[in-house]
C-alpha cells in the first residue's frame, strides 16, 4: 500500500494550494489509470490503422503466382501443326518447317510476377470515408467516457471530503457531549441537581457516538468508491480537501450553458454515426459503377522451367468488371444506408433535449444549492449564538440541561448541513461542468 500512498502523495503535491488543483489531479489519476479507458484508447487506435488500412487498397498490390502441373491428356498442339508442317515441306521439296513440335496447353509450368493497381473504384473512397468516421466515433465515444469520468472521480472527491468534514463535526460534538456529561456527574455528587440529568447526558453521548459510528463508515465507504475510481487499494489514504478553497460556480447564464453544451461528446458520436451511414450509402451506389483496374504480369512459362527470352512473357490489361445485376442486394444496401441515416437524425433530436434537459437541471441545482448554503450559514451562526447564551446561563444554573442539551442537538445538526450544503454546492459546480461541456478535459 506504501507505494501507492507515496505515487498519489507525489501526483498531488503540485496541486496542493487548491481544492480545485487537487481536484483536477484526482480526476487526471482516474483518468490514466482507468481500464475502461485504455480498452478506448486502444479501440482509438485501431481506428486510426483502419484508415491506414484502407488508405492501402489504392496502392499497387503486387504479388507471385507460380504453378507447375504433370499433365495427362492435355492437347499437345504439334499433333495439329506438325502434319500440316510436313505436308508443306513435301510441296517445297526440302524441310523448311520443323515437324517435331510438341507444346502443351496449358503449360506444364506457368510463373509470374503480377502489379495490379485500382483506377477507378467507389468503393475504395467510400470505404475510406467510412473508416475516418469509424475513427472519428471511437475517439467521441472514448472523450464521452473521459468526460463522465472526470466528473465522477471529482465528486467522489467531495463526496469523501464530506464525510471527513461529518466526522470532524460529531467528534467535536462529541466531546462537548461527554464533558457535559462528567460536569453533571459533579453537580449531582454536589447535589446541585437531580439524577434525571445525568441520564440526560449520558443519553446524548450515546446517541452522538451512533452519529459519530455512522458517519465513519460513511467516510470509509466514500473512500473506497473514490479509490475504486484511481484504481488502487481501497482502503489508500487521499489528501483532505481545503473548504475555503472549493471550485465556485462559472459565471455563465442558462442560455449560454446550453449553447455551450453543443460541444457535449455525444454530438460528436452521432456526427460520426451520420458520416458512416452516409459513406454506407455511397459504397452500396458505387455498385452501380464500373470497376476499373490496370494489371501487369511477368514472367516465364513452358514445359520447363528456363529463363531467357524465349521463355519470356509479359502481359498488360485494362481489366473492368461490371455487376449489371445481383437481385437487388445493392439497392436494398443504400435503401438500408439512407434508414440508418434518418435513425440517426431522430436520435440528433433526442440527444439535444436530452442534454438540454440535463444543462437545465444542472443550473437551476446550482442556484438552489447558493441559496441553501446562505440559509445553512445562517442557520449555524444563529445556533451558535443561541448555544453559547443557553451554555452560559446553564453553567450559572439558570437554564435547564433539556434546554441546553436541545441547544447543542440545534448546533450539531447546524454545523452538519453546513458541511452538506458546501460540498453539495461544489457538487452541483461539477456536474454542470460536465453537463454543459464547460471543463477543458485533460489528455
Amino acid at each position: 500500500m506504501r507505494p501507492l500512498i507515496l505515487a498519489l502523495a507525489i501526483q498531488l503535491v503540485p496541486f496542493a494550494a487548491s481544492a480545485q488543483g487537487a481536484l483536477d489531479s484526482i480526476a487526471r489519476i482516474a483518468i490514466d489509470r482507468n481500464l475502461g479507458l485504455r480498452q478506448g484508447r486502444e479501440s482509438e487506435a485501431q481506428g486510426q490503422l483502419a484508415i491506414r488500412q484502407a488508405r492501402g487498397l489504392f496502392l499497387p498490390s503486387v504479388g507471385v503466382d507460380a504453378r507447375y502441373s504433370e499433365l495427362s491428356g492435355a492437347i499437345n498442339i504439334g499433333d495439329a501443326v506438325n502434319p500440316a508442317y510436313a505436308a508443306l515441306n513435301q510441296l517445297l521439296g526440302r524441310d523448311v518447317f520443323p515437324t517435331n513440335i510438341s507444346q502443351t496447353l496449358p503449360f506444364k509450368q506457368e510463373t509470374r510476377l503480377r502489379t495490379t493497381v485500382p483506377l477507378f473504384n467507389g468503393a475504395l473512397l467510400a470505404n475510406l470515408d467510412a473508416a475516418r468516421a469509424m475513427a472519428d466515433l471511437r475517439g467521441a465515444e472514448r472523450a464521452a467516457a473521459v468526460r463522465k469520468l472526470d466528473a465522477s472521480a471529482r465528486i467522489a472527491y467531495l463526496d469523501h471530503a464530506r464525510a471527513r468534514r461529518a466526522v470532524d463535526v460529531l467528534e467535536a460534538a462529541l466531546q462537548v457531549l461527554q464533558e457535559n456529561e462528567r460536569v453533571a456527574a459533579r453537580m449531582l455528587a454536589a447535589g446541585a441537581v437531580t439524577g434525571d440529568v445525568v441520564f440526560r447526558a449520558r443519553a446524548a453521548v450515546a446517541d452522538g457516538e451512533q452519529q459519530l459510528a455512522e458517519a465513519v463508515q460513511l467516510r470509509h465507504a466514500s473512500l473506497g468508491a473514490l479509490n475504486l475510481l484511481l484504481d488502487q487499494d481501497l482502503a489508500t489514504p487521499v489528501p483532505d480537501l481545503v473548504d475555503s478553497l472549493l471550485p465556485a460556480a462559472a459565471p455563465v447564464t442558462r442560455d449560454e450553458a446550453l449553447a455551450n453544451a453543443r460541444r457535449r461528446e455525444e454530438f460528436e458520436q452521432v456526427d460520426a454515426g451520420t458520416a458512416a451511414a452516409r459513406a454506407q450509402g455511397r459504397a452500396a451506389s458505387s455498385a452501380f459503377l464500373p470497376n476499373v483496374a490496370l494489371a501487369a504480369d511477368v514472367g516465364v512459362q513452358g514445359a520447363n522451367y528456363a529463363f531467357n527470352s524465349k521463355h519470356d512473357v509479359a502481359v498488360a490489361s485494362l481489366v473492368l468488371s461490371w455487376n449489371l445485376f445481383n437481385g437487388g442486394q445493392d439497392a436494398r444496401r443504400r435503401e438500408i444506408a439512407a434508414s440508418a441515416e434518418r435513425a440517426l437524425t431522430y436520435r440528433t433530436s433526442e440527444l439535444r433535449r436530452a442534454i438540454a434537459l440535463d444543462v437545465g437541471t444542472a443550473h437551476d441545482a446550482i442556484g438552489v444549492a447558493q441559496r441553501a448554503l446562505a440559509a445553512a450559514t445562517a442557520r449555524v451562526d444563529a445556533a451558535r449564538r443561541a448555544f453559547q447564551m443557553v451554555d452560559r446561563r446553564f453553567a450559572e444554573g439558570l437554564a435547564a440541561h433539556l434546554e441546553w442539551s436541545d441547544a447543542r442537538t440545534q448546533l450539531t445538526a447546524a454545523e452538519l448541513n453546513l458541511v452538506l450544503s458546501r460540498y453539495a454546492l461544489a457538487a452541483r459546480v461539477v456536474d454542470l461542468e460536465r453537463a454543459a461541456a464547460l471543463r477543458r478535459l485533460p489528455n
